[in-house]
């Protein structure tokens, strides 16, 4: 064999080394493609069965994200408090109504005069149990804060407006990633049923290569690049795995159902 020949080949091996190594994890990652995913439900298979048919419908999971949402619970206080302070507001006007009273009760000291036998005016003192008491109404009225009283409520009645617009929005960007999150699982499940029947595609087709590299029909390099063809699929395959359970994952937490605590799956 010639000393090119040799290093030819030597470079190959080393390739097809490297390429194992590079490979290994995948394979070990990537082993029982066809088995259950473990989503904390047993007997399920992303590969076989329908996932629409494992979880509520779409409806249902809007409407329990929307019911679960701690930020749309947060802008119902804040409503709550919005509208609490438009009745503050317009009650304004009392704060410069002001009643008074005061009642009194004892013995009255007074001057009296009367007439003696000769028809002269003597002034006398005389004291008189009395009960005496008084009621007033004070009305203050700061001209600026009068003419403003009517902004005051305005202002109130839109700070009431704008919380509600967040609110609905929030409720459209819930709505919006629940409905994400359900098409990306359904489009994770199938590209799961694609990447699995690629595997075994290029299973069969790195046996084959590697007889006939035995027999010397193909060279060390057309081998390998099979045998990459077949690394590439599982490393596809281990991605679209892990995208299918983290969207799983991600649709249990923002709406608030286990999925595997439903008891009416079929």
């Amino acid at each position: 064999m010639e000393y090119s020949n040799i290093s030819t080949y030597m470079k190959g091996i080393l390739k097809t080394g490297m390429l194992y190594v590079c490979i290994l994890p995948l394979f070990l990652f990537g082993q029982g493609a066809g088995e259950a995913v473990d989503l904390g439900e047993e007997g399920f298979n992303p590969l076989t069965d329908d996932i629409t048919k494992k979880i509520p419908t779409l409806e249902v999971l809007i409407d329990s994200a929307i019911f679960n949402s701690h930020k749309l619970k947060y802008w119902d206080k804040e409503i709550s408090i919005s509208e609490y302070e438009l009745k503050s507001s317009r009650r304004a006007w009392s704060n410069y109504l002001m009643l008074n009273g005061e009642f009194k009760e004892g013995s009255w000291t007074s001057l009296v005069f009367v007439e003696d036998q000769l028809g002269n005016e003597v002034g006398t003192l005389g004291s008189t149990d009395q009960t005496r008491y008084s009621v007033g109404l004070t009305l203050r009225l700061p001209v600026l804060t009068v003419w403003d009283h009517n902004n005051s409520n305005k202002i109130a009645k839109m700070k009431i407006e704008s919380n509600m617009e967040k609110k609905l929005d929030d409720q459209k960007a819930i709505r919006a990633e629940v409905i994400n999150l359900y098409n990306e699982l359904i489009i994770q499940q199938n590209m799961l049923k694609l990447d699995i029947d690629n595997i075994d595609f290029s299973t069969l087709t790195s046996g084959m290569a590697q007889r006939q590299f035995q027999d010397g029909k193909i060279s060390l390099a057309d081998m390998s690049r099979v045998q990459d063809n077949l690394a590439r699929a599982k490393y596809r395959y281990v991605r679209t795995k892990i995208g299918f359970i983290n969207a799983y994952v991600m649709l249990q937490e923002l709406t608030g159902i286990k999925f595997a605590e439903l008891n009416n799956w079929e």
